[in-house]
């Protein structure tokens, strides 16, 4: 594998700017938007009140201290507590309400995204890594969660902290403020020029952390290969060489972060050296009472602090951002397209025809069904034949809309598929594969889905149709029975009857077996096979298959080569015309047309 070329696949599309984020992130914003002004009132009534205290102090020494009158101290005492009892309500109230709001932002976007994801077509499951979708969904989820939950509260805050400052400052002497903050540019553009530093950093740390998360999943999800084998010694030094990049970017990232603390010292001193110096000589010269230097002094270091929390929360930003990169890319995959004035059926006699179909995956890759003709009749058997790569997969695929097949070429009761919205023929659709998917749960659980409108006489029904629910009883199992994850804990023929269960349940107009008895040992095969009779009986049926026995009982085959139509008729017609058909048939399960798994639906 290419490590440079796998990591490149991971760079988002568009660099996200501060303008942009928020731009992105206000439609989130707009459902809060009560909770998003009591914590505005709330920043500014802190602020307010914060500035009133050094104001209150340089009161109580121009006029209390130099006239020595101590009513003026009881009654400063008295307002001065108030005042912290105040400030503490406010700030209690900004950090609380943000926080909720932060919460109840990231709880939005989480919906959404995933909401998005799962309507995402499955050509980008098939290019995407899925433990680069889960560092999407997860982390840099909540790295963009404290954006809010931190961020949002800390600049904000902050922001409103320095201007009341400024305001005070120049209240008091706009000369002694413009002396004391003339640096304050200069620090400030070079304290941003490294958090954008640290920016790049930390994008570049995101993309190894998704690489690395990626390689993590693919092994652990193939870890009976990794070990059979003996590649646990080769992707150890695989994941060492990943996680040493990782951890070297890293410590880049911590040497820029050790900067910053400097800068913000050396502006600190600077700042106050500058205050004590200029406003001593103003006050030497009269031009500003010794009460108001002291309130001045106590507001310029008050400048100081919000303002490195304001940087340090930048460089939070940072880490937003470029998890807001990937989110948003993420959010701009185009879902699966749906046209305009959409037909919706209650039901579907089954009906099937394919007019002139030629279908291929990208634009520049070969066709994998070429020229395409077919009538299946509601009710009718169809038996798929063929080679690995013969394109039976993607035909079913295209049935479900997994892919969109050319406008007008599949046709079901004589619509154009491509007019029947997806959620809704998958309803009418039902599929059985080689290899199913078994969640983790209960056997219920995996019968029913956790459909409301799958009861539990139609789980027991389905489990009855297809013995299972004989087998459990052999077991001493019962439909509560824990399944562990993929279905660990059970048989290979046991998922599949597990599968078959699923499909009985849901009852579809539609039914397709795609190798469903692969894998099934002889007795659960003899199990299946009289329960398929039953459910094909009256219901369009197709049945990609490589068992003989199986195929035999379909009312046509269809024999596909190189993705064509080679020959169709029942299996005596096949036989009588000694075609490919015949060839094969005659060979058994020996043949290249029925042994093997079928193909893969990117063939």
């Amino acid at each position: 594998m290419n490590n440079d070329n796998f990591m490149n696949e991971d760079l988002v599309k568009t660099k996200v700017t501060y303008p942009v984020l928020f731009k992105r992130l206000w439609p989130y914003a707009r459902r809060e938007k009560a909770l998003l002004f009591t914590a505005i009132v709330a920043v500014a009534g802190g602020a307010t009140v914060a500035r009133l205290i050094p104001a209150l102090i340089g009161y109580a020494i121009d006029h209390g201290v130099k006239d020595k009158d101590y009513e003026v101290f009881t009654n400063v005492a008295f307002a001065y507590l108030g005042l912290e009892v105040l400030r503490s309500l406010f700030s209690f109230g900004n950090a609380y309400l943000f926080q909720v709001f932060g919460n109840r932002m990231l709880f939005h976007l989480r919906e959404d995204l995933m909401n998005h994801v799962q309507r995402l077509p499955l050509q980008f499951f098939n290019k995407t890594p899925t433990g680069r979708i889960v560092t999407r969904l997860t982390n840099d989820v909540m790295s963009l969660g404290e954006l809010f939950t931190e961020g949002v509260i800390s600049v904000f805050t902050n922001t409103v902290i320095i201007a009341s400052v400024v305001i005070a400052l120049g209240l008091i002497s706009w000369k002694l403020t413009l002396v004391s903050l003339i640096l304050a540019p200069l620090f400030i553009w070079a304290s941003f020029y490294l958090s954008n530093k640290i920016r790049d950093i930390l994008r570049d740390l995101k993309k190894k952390l998704s690489f690395m998360n990626a390689f993590i999943a693919e092994n652990l999800n193939g870890i009976k290969v990794v070990q059979l084998y003996n590649r646990v010694g080769k992707n150890r030094d695989k994941f060492a060489a990943l996680s040493h990049d990782y951890r070297d970017t890293h410590m880049r990232s911590i040497r820029a972060y050790a900067l910053m603390q400097p800068i913000m010292n050396l502006f600190n001193a600077v700042t106050i050296t500058s205050a004590l110096y200029f406003g001593g000589y103003l006050s030497s010269q009269n031009a500003i009472a010794i009460g108001s230097l002291v309130a001045f002094l106590m507001n310029i270091q008050d400048f100081i602090p919000p303002l490195r929390e304001i940087l340090e929360k930048y460089q939070q930003f940072q880490n937003s951002l470029t998890s807001a990169e990937r989110i948003f890319t993420l959010m701009d995959e185009p879902k699966e397209f749906e046209i305009e004035q959409l037909t919706s059926r209650g039901a579907l006699r089954g009906d099937l025809e394919i007019r002139n179909l030629n279908f291929q995956y990208e634009n520049h890759l070969p066709l994998v069904l070429k020229n395409i003709n077919l009538n299946v009749k509601a009710g009718e058997s169809i038996a798929l034949v063929g080679r690995t790569g013969s394109g039976k997969s993607t035909f079913i695929s295209l049935l479900q809309r997994f892919y969109d097949a050319p406008e007008k070429t599949i046709f079901v009761d004589g619509i154009a598929l491509e007019r029947i919205q997806r959620e809704e023929i998958r309803h009418h659709v039902g599929v059985v594969q080689q290899d199913n998917f078994i969640f983790r749960g209960t056997i219920r659980d995996n019968v029913g889905l956790g459909d409301p409108r799958i009861h539990e006489d139609q789980i027991q029904m389905a489990c009855e149709k297809t013995g299972y629910m004989q087998l459990l009883q052999r077991t001493g199992r019962n439909l509560s029975s824990p399944v562990a994850e993929r279905g660990s804990n059970l048989s290979v023929g046991e998922r599949q009857l597990i599968a078959f269960a699923r499909i009985l349940a849901f009852n579809p107009d539609i039914l397709i077996l795609d190798e469903a008895t692969a894998n099934i040992d002889s007795e659960s095969e003899h199990i299946i096979q009289d329960a398929t009779k039953e459910i094909t009986r009256g219901r369009t049926s197709i049945i990609i298959a490589h068992r003989l026995s199986t195929i035999e009982q379909c009312d046509r085959i269809v024999v596909l080569n190189q993705g064509e139509i080679a020959e169709v008729g029942s299996h005596e017609e096949l036989m009588k015309a000694q075609g490919m058909y015949y060839q094969f048939a005659s060979l058994g399960t020996k043949s290249p047309l029925f042994a093997g798994k079928s193909e893969s639906t990117t063939s």
